[in-house]
Order: C-alpha cells, then structure tokens, then sequence
C-alpha cells in the first residue's frame, strides 16, 4: 500500500509543470480570459494560440476547456438571470444535431479549408454586423435551431463554434448584457460536450491538471477585470469590440488555414 501511494506522490510531482511553462500559461490565461469577460466569447481562441506557443495543442485545448467549463460554473449563477433561454435552448438542440456532421465532413474534407470557407463566412458576417445590420425581433425558433446546427459544424469541423452564434446575438434585438449572458451560457454548454471527448480520448492528463488548477485563478481574475470593463462601458462598445474580435477570429483562422495548406 505505502509503495502504490509512493508511486503516486512521484507521478503527481513528476508531472508539475516548470516554473516557466507555469507562467506562460497563466499570462495566456490572463489575457484570453479578459476578452472573455468583455464579450462573453473568446476565450478558447485566444487562450489555444497563445498557450500553443509553449506546449502541443493536445495539451493547450484540454486546458482552455477546462477553464471554460469551471469558470461557466462558477458564473451560470449571475449569468442565468440575463441569459435569454428560450434561444438558448434551441442553439443548444441545433449545436447537438450540427456537431457530428461537422466531424463527419472534416473526416473527407482538409480541416485547412475548412478553416479557410469558415474565416470567409465569418469575414462576411463582420462586414454585415459592421454595417449596422440587425433584426427587429427574435428569430424563429426554425432559424434559431439553424443557427445551433451551423455553430456545431463549424466545431465539428474546426472547433470553431463562436462566430455562428455570436452574429446571432450581435444582430437581433438584445441587450448587451443578455447577448454576453447567453453566450457564457452557450460556450458552458459546448464545454460540457467537450470534456466528455477529452477525458473519452485520455487527453485530461496529470500535467494538464496540474496547470488547469494552477492557472485557475487567474481566470476568475480575467473575467473579473473584464467584466468591470463590460459594466462600465456602452452598449456601443461593447458591439464594437465584439465584432472587432470576430474579424481577429476570421483572420488569425484564415492565415492558419493557408499556413496549414502551405
């Protein structure tokens, strides 16, 4: 018994991340998890990139859904009195029903292109969103399960389901604060799915823990800070930033993409 704990002891402090590696991720974390509190979206496309640069996407992904799924926890409380549920609920039936053919196409298709039509799409939707293009009332509830379907091929295929939905909330007619609540809300929700395929495929390591625990806080931290920005800033802004961040999406998506096919 004493030698099993033993071998335990060694494997847990065998796998503690460097001093430097601990750090990087902490400031990625930091950073990705501010943009996040702004806009209530973000955070895994920031965060998988910039932790990208020191350590494999095997471990940067399995961490940034992680944080994800904790931080939505530790937020639904506040976020689901603002979020607006009656779309929720349909994204989140389209997302269930778009998911597996968006695998099911990136299993045929180069995920390089894939990201490449996404970036055009998203590039598209920037221009419209830019142009001051809204609707007048909520969409349908056929729309709203189309606009699910779409967000969970574009995970399926690229792991990309933020630009479908946050276009929803940008153009129809809800507040800042319920459009930031709902897609909390939404990102918790394909986290969830999420973690289930990583713990499925053996990705939740020890050292993925292990840095998941350590940068934790400076999630909670993030968001915070970007909240109170979120709070005192305008309706505005925050639509400003938010389609600012989209077409940084799309780009940063697209050069990837051509980088991967050359």
């Amino acid at each position: 018994m004493h030698s099993i704990v033993a071998a335990a002891q060694a494997t847990l402090i065998a796998a503690l991340p460097s001093p430097g590696l601990a750090a990087a991720t902490l400031a990625a974390v930091l950073t990705a998890a501010v943009l996040r509190g702004f806009t209530g979206f973000g955070f895994a496309l920031a965060a998988v990139p910039l932790m990208g640069m020191v350590m494999t996407p095997s471990q940067a992904v399995p961490i940034a859904v992680l944080l994800q799924l904790l931080g939505g926890l530790n937020d639904l409380r506040r976020n689901h009195q603002d979020g607006h549920w009656w779309s929720l609920r349909w994204l989140i039936v389209g997302a269930i029903i778009g998911s597996p053919l968006g695998a099911l196409v990136l299993s045929v298709a180069p995920a390089a292109a894939a990201r490449i039509i996404i970036s055009c799409i998203t590039f598209g939707a920037v221009v419209v969103l830019g142009r001051g293009f809204a609707f007048d009332v909520v969409p349908s509830r056929l729309v709203t399960i189309g606009v699910g379907a779409l967000a969970g091929l574009f995970n399926g295929l690229a792991g990309m389901p933020a630009p479908a939905v946050v276009v929803y909330y940008m153009s129809g007619p809800f507040r800042s604060v319920v459009a930031r609540a709902s897609l909390l809300i939404f990102f918790l929700a394909t986290a969830i799915a999420a973690f289930g395929s990583i713990a499925f495929f053996g990705l939740a390591t020890t050292q993925v823990a292990w840095l998941t625990l350590l940068t934790l806080p400076a999630m909670f931290v993030g968001t915070w800070i970007g909240e109170q920005g979120f709070r005192r800033g305008s309706e505005r802004l925050h639509r400003q930033v938010s389609v600012a961040s989209l077409a940084i999406v799309a780009l940063l998506s697209a050069a990837k993409g051509i980088g991967e096919l050359l």
